[in-house]
């Protein structure tokens, strides 16, 4: 029941954060669009009348460009990794990763659990993290390939480290915030006109009275799914469990800091994670699935994940 709950929760706190964001971008748009058709229809002498109640017009632009975005393969994944700085991974990194890879399948094949197909990306950050993106993407920072290359049980650190980002895949958490993008995008297009023209007399108001209030109110909405960020956490660290047990995952939290923003009240609403020993103490009360089939790493990977 509260695994229901926490989907609804979260689904529905996205849901809300869309539509506010959709309709903010419509009234700006709208808004941008009345002076333009009206000069047009003035000065430019065409054949045909520009419709200024122009909200259909608006309407399928936005939804041309929601479409453009999420369907085109590869598109806001590209614009992703130009934002994170990640790039495809060397031959060297690719073994170690594809050997944690093929542990987490045969354990997944073991337990009946599908896995998607992954495009990997590495970051050139020391920190240990890691993070998925788009529709299949899943980075790993340096830090997090060096760190676990030289441990004990660092392959399946860096299993588990991966089936949490897998999680958030499955579970659609990184389209969400894909479907976010493009809804945001066709109001950047706004906001950047506004940037042109907001010096000039009368024509900079004009602008600045919807579109810095409709900024505004984008960016509020964008934060609203931060309420629930910390539940998709939990969900992706127990799916993570589910697949390779509480002890793999544990040693993740090992090597994780857990910086956090503030020591009051508001540091919990200004991180998208939860305190990791939360996060420890939240796994530690759940039991394994199916925990006769957690075995270890083959030789073979262990292998293959140490080679230098």
């Amino acid at each position: 029941m509260r695994n229901l709950f926490r989907h609804i929760a979260i689904d529905l706190n996205w849901f809300i954060s869309w539509s506010i964001i959709a309709t903010a971008a419509h009234v700006a748009l709208f808004w941008v669009a009345m002076p333009i058709t009206w000069s047009i229809n003035t000065f430019a002498d065409l054949p045909f009348q520009i419709p200024e109640e122009s909200t259909l017009l608006i309407v399928g632009i936005q939804v041309f460009l929601f479409w453009l975005i999420l369907r085109v393969p590869g598109l806001v994944e590209f614009f992703y990794d130009i934002e994170l700085g990640a790039r495809r991974p060397s031959e060297y990194e690719l073994h170690q990763i594809e050997a944690a890879f093929a542990y987490l399948q045969d354990v997944a094949d073991a337990k009946g659990i599908k896995l998607p197909r992954i495009v990997w990306r590495v970051i050139d950050k020391p920190n240990y993290n890691a993070c998925a993106f788009g529709r299949n993407r899943v980075a790993l920072n340096q830090g997090a390939l060096y760190d676990t290359k030289f441990r004990d049980k660092g392959l399946e650190e860096l299993a588990a480290l991966i089936a949490h980002e897998i999680g958030h895949l499955r579970h659609w958490d990184t389209v969400h915030i894909a479907i976010r993008t493009a809804l945001v995008w066709p109001f950047l297009f706004a906001l950047k006109l506004n940037n042109q023209v907001y010096k000039i007399p009368f024509v900079g108001l004009f602008f600045n009275f919807v579109i810095i209030p409709c900024n505004f109110i984008i960016t509020i909405a964008a934060r609203l799914t931060g309420l629930t960020s910390r539940m998709g956490e939990y969900r992706a660290d127990e799916f993570s469990q589910k697949l390779l047990g509480k002890d793999r995952m544990l040693q993740v939290f090992a090597g994780l800091g857990d910086k956090r923003e503030g020591t009051n009240i508001l540091a919990h609403y200004l991180n998208s994670h939860p305190p990791t020993e939360l996060r420890r103490e939240n796994l530690r009360k759940r039991p394994d699935y199916r925990p006769q089939f957690n075995i270890p790493p083959t030789s073979d990977l262990i292998e293959r994940f140490c080679k230098q």
